[in-house]
């Protein structure tokens, strides 16, 4: 047998009645609610007896389908949809919804306009990178949904939510709900309106003020679009002197660059400035006395700073990761540098700690790897170095500090720097090194000659060895008996507490290189310098 041709079973009658249309009299097989020709709604009363189809034999080929069944299900669902509005003669591409659909569109687009609006507003407000991108995922899915309100998408969502009716039958019924939606054209307007709004309101930069104790507190800055890279901050306003910024006035204003600020302020409070990286040049008010916490962290083209002596608080991280701060003056009141103070502050080569200066907080100079020298007085009132305070300073090989001070056992870890104490004698650092050429440290052993110049080879250290001769053991720290040996004969010299150092020749002096070497007794590190 043919594979093409296949024997049809008897057709059982599902449906053994029919309908005739009032209107234009047409009689329809089948459940119709609508009449296909007119659109008229069918009455269910009009129910007639259909007599039962004789069974027939079919011979069935590729042929007998319809070519429109070779799309996918996406393509023939729009061309059902299609050919069932031309039948209701509904166009499309008409400005036409349903009036539930436009009244959601509606309240959808209101929100939207609202939320750029908003968004556009924000900008001005500087607040950081990531509140900008989540407000963008907010407005692209709420466009997103706005774009579903369409009638092709919600005659889409009423078939597939009803799989047991015609399709003729659901555009019938959404015909009776249709109204044009005469806002299509103004919703782009109201968008931009909400775009265009901000950016007028917007246009210079506006202050924003708070009531305080003596005055007014800026409370926010917002730059315009006349001016990204400077701000000025007022004496008075309403009659009264501003006398401080609160937290965050200026932050994350990545254009700004200067900014000048009135005598009358003396309160910064945290963060003022955090993450402007392009603000170079700044005059703290002369009667500043707060100074909160990251208040220029992360302003990464500062150079200097000079903070008044009026100052007496300033809160943690006030600079850190300023990688281009080189130069700072601190306050002759401050009682504290906290901790994070300057750390990651790579281009700081000295700094010098105020007499007034009680603690230096954990972290205060972590990783300030150009720092070389911090320097201190005898009249210092330094009582406490935190962890990590002085950490991964790789330029810091020494520092002088008080006696009786609390250093904690982290304060200089992965730093190269020898400690010292006022009143004592700097072993290692007695001889003036600025005469010789070359600056060393080596090791001497008691009997065995060592010889000078492995380092950096010269020719007037050359065949010139030095040893321990012998060692005096004394209780106060032991003497080392050194013997030289060169060119021009020996000589025999003692490096002792007394006198730790001695110039062989006008091109070769040693001495000890620190204290704990005189409690030593059979091998001593001493430091050379040559020419």
């Amino acid at each position: 047998m043919n594979n093409n041709i296949t024997e049809q079973t008897p057709i059982e009658q599902l449906d053994a009645t029919y309908k005739k249309c009032s209107q234009c009299g047409a009689e329809l097989k089948g459940p119709y609610k609508f009449c296909p020709k007119c659109g008229k709604e069918i009455a269910s009363t009009t129910n007639e007896p259909l007599p039962v189809p004789p069974v027939t034999k079919v011979v069935v080929t590729p042929n007998n389908f319809n070519p429109i069944y070779n799309n996918s299900e996406e393509e023939l669902l729009n061309k059902f949809i299609d050919q069932e509005l031309k039948k209701a003669g509904i166009e499309p591409d008409k400005k036409i919804v349903t009036s539930d659909i436009l009244k959601r569109k509606n309240i959808f687009t209101i929100i939207f306009t609202v939320l750029v609006f908003v968004y556009i507003s924000l900008i001005f407000f500087h607040f950081p990178m990531k509140t900008y991108i989540i407000g963008l995922i907010i407005l692209f899915i709420y466009y997103k949904y706005t774009k579903r309100y369409d009638f092709m998408t919600y005659l889409k969502k009423e078939i597939k939510g009803r799989p047991g009716e015609k399709i003729s039958n659901i555009v019938m019924s959404a015909k009776n709900s249709i109204v044009e939606d005469n806002l299509k054209k103004v919703r782009p307007l109201m968008i931009f309106a909400a775009f265009l709004l901000p950016l007028l309101i917007f246009k210079d930069p506006r202050i924003m003020y708070e009531k305080t104790n003596g005055g007014y507190n800026v409370r926010f800055y917002t730059f315009g679009l006349t001016n990204f890279t400077t701000a000025s901050i007022p004496e008075t306003y309403k009659k009264e002197n501003v006398v401080g910024l609160r937290g965050n006035t200026f932050s994350n204003m990545y254009f700004l660059k200067k900014v000048s600020l009135p005598d009358t302020i003396t309160e910064i409070r945290g963060q003022a400035f955090k993450n402007d990286k392009h603000l170079k040049n700044i005059t703290l008010p002369n009667k500043l006395e707060y100074l909160g916490g990251g208040a220029f962290s992360n302003c990464t083209s500062l150079t200097e700073i000079s903070l008044p002596d009026t100052l007496t608080y300033m809160g943690g991280e006030t600079f850190s990761h300023a990688s281009s701060l080189s130069k700072v003056e601190l306050s002759e009141n401050l009682t504290e540098i906290r901790g994070n103070s300057f750390e990651y502050c790579t281009s700081l080569s000295e700094i010098r700690i105020p007499d007034n200066v009680e603690r230096i907080g954990g972290h205060a100079f972590f990783g300030a790897s150009s720092l070389a020298n911090v320097e201190l007085t005898p009249n210092s009132k330094l009582n406490e170095i935190g962890s990590s305070a002085f950490r991964e300073c790789n330029s810091l090989y020494s520092i002088t500090i008080p006696k009786n001070i609390s250093v904690n056992e982290r304060a200089f870890k992965d730093s190269p720097t020898n400690i010292n104490y006022f009143g004592e004698i700097n072993y290692g650092h007695l001889i003036d090194s600025g005469k010789y050429k070359y600056d060393t440290f080596d090791y001497l052993y008691q009997g065995v000659e060592t010889k000078i110049g492995k380092s950096y080879p010269t020719v007037n250290v050359e065949n010139v060895t030095l040893k321990i001769d012998s060692v005096n053991v004394l209780n106060g720290g032991n003497e080392f008996n050194i013997k030289y040996s060169g060119p021009n004969g020996e000589l025999t010299f003692t490096l002792s507490q007394a006198v730790p150092y001695k110039v062989i020749n006008e091109n070769l002096a040693v001495e000890i290189s620190g204290e704990e070497m005189f409690r030593r007794t059979s091998a001593i590190s001493i430091r050379l310098y040559y020419n």
